[in-house]
């Protein structure tokens, strides 16, 4: 067997990296729902506290 295809099959087998992978993976996917979240919902919210806001503004 040729050293290429030794090393190439070692590569393959090496799982070293696989749970940092996983991981970027699922921040990736976080971000992503976040950003969804805030361009369905970010004007209601935004609304919402500008209207608690002006409500603790008023109290004397």
């Amino acid at each position: 067997m040729s050293i290429k295809i030794r090393q190439l099959k070692d590569l393959a087998r090496d799982t070293r990296g696989a749970g940092f992978v996983e991981y970027i993976i699922l921040v990736g996917l976080v971000a992503l729902f976040c950003i969804v979240a805030y361009q369905a919902f970010g004007k209601a919210v935004t609304a919402k506290v500008q209207d608690q806001a002006s409500a603790v503004g008023n109290i004397k």
